[in-house]
Parts: structure tokens; sequence; C-alpha cells
């Protein structure tokens, strides 16, 4: 959570904050340990329910402006205002079922994980592999102290999470925070070495973001670019998740898992690509997941998006950025581009994208406050759903549909975070008449003709 946050902040805004960082990630932990060492005293339930009444509000206006403009289109978003729904469930205090409900679901929730980092680090079988099974055996651990109540009672759950939540925040705000104060002045975020780890590898690059302004004029823009699996093949046979993460296969047997791009018009494409065809056999396919150097190919990045889509298809999905850093993007690519070393797992088209984007948005989510931009950041219930696609990614590897999930989240933070809720219901309202009266012109014109 907390790189992802420093990211969106920024250096140049969090530098000089250093000290202040590190008395607040000082702060939570004790927090932390006094909440687990005195559960019972209720002084969380204020705020609970408070954070509870906010998730339904932004629920019910996800729901309210999905219906508004048509909910066979906006779907997803409608879904995503149940899920804020169903956790203001789980976080507001009802006494009389003892938070039952709320221990299934955080017990299931860190147990699926658990064995999901384990069942991934034994798969893909990075450097740091090992972390990642002590991790997943942690959560199970700890999933099964909340299952069966011990040495926490299902009604504390809620505030024991919460308390776990502050510890881990609060070491990693003081791990970041100590090393901040060394950062060379123009150097990204992302030269720490918190950052190093597998799907971030910034230390790899030696990221520089300059003197370069953050763009939010509409002059440029950016277009991250998503050929998802399903969409990529013809008759697709549908298996859920799969086709929308994994890879999609058509009637005749071929496979597809989609690819990534990013393009800042008339001056930079980004596509990675194995310079010659990759052997998908079942046979070979566990092997091949291994993010290991012995899975490196020889690599190509594409030219343009008129050259790929001439090649195969146009992409069916597109995620346009209005604000972010044209120079650091350069900068990154500039590095970056030297090596077409290409691997499935650790360095493919998507893990190339997310980086590029990271790049781009670097602190573009800082306006001038900090302490505004850091309490909007957290109170935006789209940063904790980029933390989860992106805690799915580290421990897997980046794929085109996570990508796409991560980009759209990332869009409404960085573009649309200052917007009221009222507001956005308004643009709904707006965009759904806009749409009648266009159906209505074409059926007339229909009509005429």
């Amino acid at each position: 959570m907390i790189r992802l946050l420093f990211l969106l902040l920024g250096a140049r805004a969090l530098k000089p904050m250093w000290r202040l960082l590190m008395a607040a990630g000082i702060v939570w932990m004790l927090l932390g340990a006094l909440i687990l060492f005195d559960l019972s005293d209720g002084a969380l339930v204020f705020f609970l329910d408070t954070l509870a009444l906010l998730l339904v509000v932004e629920g019910a206006v996800e729901i309210i402006t999905a219906a508004s403009v048509g909910l066979r289109r906006y779907w997803i978003d409608a879904l995503r205002g149940a899920a804020f729904l169903f956790a203001a469930f789980l976080v507001f205090n009802v006494p009389w079922d003892n938070n039952i409900g709320a221990a299934i679901v955080f017990g299931a929730a860190f147990l699926v994980d658990g064995l999901f980092r384990i069942g991934s680090a034994y798969v893909v079988h990075s450097p740091r592999w090992r972390v990642g099974i002590v991790a997943g055996a942690i959560e199970i651990c700890l999933a099964l102290m909340i299952l069966f109540a011990w040495p926490v009672p299902h009604l504390f759950t809620v505030p024991f999470c919460f308390a776990l939540l502050l510890l881990t925040s609060g070491y990693e705000l003081v791990r970041m925070a100590s090393p901040l104060r060394r950062l060379p002045d123009g150097a990204s975020i992302r030269s720490l070495p918190l950052y190093a780890a597998r799907n971030w590898q910034g230390a790899k690059v030696h990221p520089i973001v300059g003197d370069g302004a953050i763009v939010a004029d509409g002059d440029r823009i950016l277009n991250v670019y998503v050929w998802t699996a399903v969409g990529s093949v013809k008759d697709p046979e549908r298996r859920l998740l799969i086709d929308r993460y994994v890879a999609a296969v058509d009637k005749d047997g071929v496979i597809s898992t989609g690819h990534s791009a990013l393009e800042m018009p008339g001056e930079l494409y980004v596509s990675h690509y194995p310079a010659n065809d990759m052997d998908h056999s079942p046979d070979d396919f566990r092997a091949l997941l291994s993010a290991g150097p012995e899975n490196d190919v020889p690599g190509r990045f594409n030219e343009s998006l008129a050259l790929e889509a001439a090649a195969w298809c146009m992409p069916d999905q597109k995620i346009t950025f209005r604000r972010f850093n044209p120079q650091a993007l350069r900068t990154f690519w500039d590095a970056y581009s030297r090596d077409k070393t290409y691997n499935l797992t650790a360095r493919n088209c998507s893990t190339t994208v997310i980086q590029a984007l990271d790049a781009a948005t670097e602190g573009t989510g800082h306006t001038g406050s900090l302490w505004r931009d850091l309490f909007r950041i957290l109170s935006d219930p789209h940063f904790w759903l980029m933390r989860i696609v992106r805690g799915r990614a580290e421990a897997m590897t980046w794929t085109p549909g996570l990508v796409l999930d991560y980009a759209r989240l990332l869009n409404q933070v960085v573009e649309h975070g200052e917007r009221r809720w009222r507001t956005r219901i308004g643009e709904a309202f707006r965009s759904r008449r806009a749409l009648v009266h266009e159906q209505e012109r074409n059926e007339g014109e229909r009509a005429a003709v």
C-alpha cells in the first residue's frame, strides 16, 4: 500500500517531509500495537462505522451512475458498487451477529490469498519465491486464528485486521522514509530499495524523473491499449475468469493470451514481444512459467500501433490518460529499451507497460497540498482496489487482463480523484440523456429512409 501511495505522490512532494513520514509510521505502529493489546475497549467502533458509511455512499454512487448510463454496458461499475456495499456491511459493527460474517469473509480471504501466494511462488519461482511461501504461510495461520476465534473472538475481527494493517503499513512507511532523505534530486521514487522487487523492477533501470512537469491540459495524451485474451480470438470458448485474466481458446484450439501496449501518440510506442513465437506446449508450460533467467529469450519492440494492428488486429480496449509526465516516460523508455530480453513471466508485454505507466504517472496524485492529497487518495476506494490488483500481479505476474483492471482504476484515481459524488452522478445522467437523444435521432433517420 505504501509503495503505491508514494508512487502516486512522487519523490518531489515526499522528500521534504521524510521526518514527518517516519514519525507517522512510528505512530501507526504504536497505534496498531495499542489496538491489539486492548481490542475490547470499543474505541474503533465510531471510526469503523464512519468508514462503513463512506463505503455505502461510494457504492450507491457507483450503482446509480452505472444504472443511469446503462447496466448492460457498465455492469462492472455496478458490480464494484455492490462490492463497496458488501464491504460496508462487513466493516459496520453489528453486535447481534457477533460479526461472524466478517470473520468468515476475512478468514476465507486470508486463507485463499495465502494458498494463492504459496502456489504462485512455487510455479513462478522468482528470486524471492521463498519470501512468497513464508508470507503465504503467515496468512494461512492468520486465517485459522480468525476462523477458529482464537485468540481473538469473532466480534473483534475487523479491529484486529485493522490493527494488522496499521502495523504492516507503519513498518513499511518507516522503511520508505529512512532512505527517502538520501534520494538525489530528480530521482524517481522507484529508485528506493523497496521498489527493487519483481514487477516493480525500479532499481534495474535507475529511473530518473528530472525536472519535467506533469501535463494536464489535454495537449498530450497517453493511451494504454489492451488486446484481451477473449477479444483477440474469433468464436472463443468462454471460460469465466480464465479467458479474462489468463488465456482464451477458440473453437479450433488456438490459444491467445492477449497483449498490452502503451502509446504517447506521435512520440513513443511501448510494445514488447518475443522475437520468435514461443512454444505453448502443455508439457512445457510449467517450466515456461518460471521467472528465472533460463527462460529469457530474445525479444523485440514493435514500432507502432498501425503496424502491430496490421499484423494482427486492433486492440479491443483503450484507456486514455491526460495527466502524466512525458519526460519521465521518455527517460524510462530510453533506459529500458536498451535491453530487448523477453521473459514470459518476469519481462513480458504487460510488465513492460506497467513499468512505463508507473514512470509516466509518478507524482500525478500530488496537486499541491500533500496532506490533502494523502487523505483524498486513501479515502478513494479505487485506490484500495488498485492495491488488490497490484498484489495479485506481484504474487504472480502481470497479464493483459490485470493491466486493464489496474489502468482503469488508476485512471479514476489520477484523472477523476477530485470529482465530488454529486458531480459524478450529474455527469452520468447527462451522458444518459445524450445517449437517449442520439438513439432517438438514429431511429428518426432510419424511419425517414
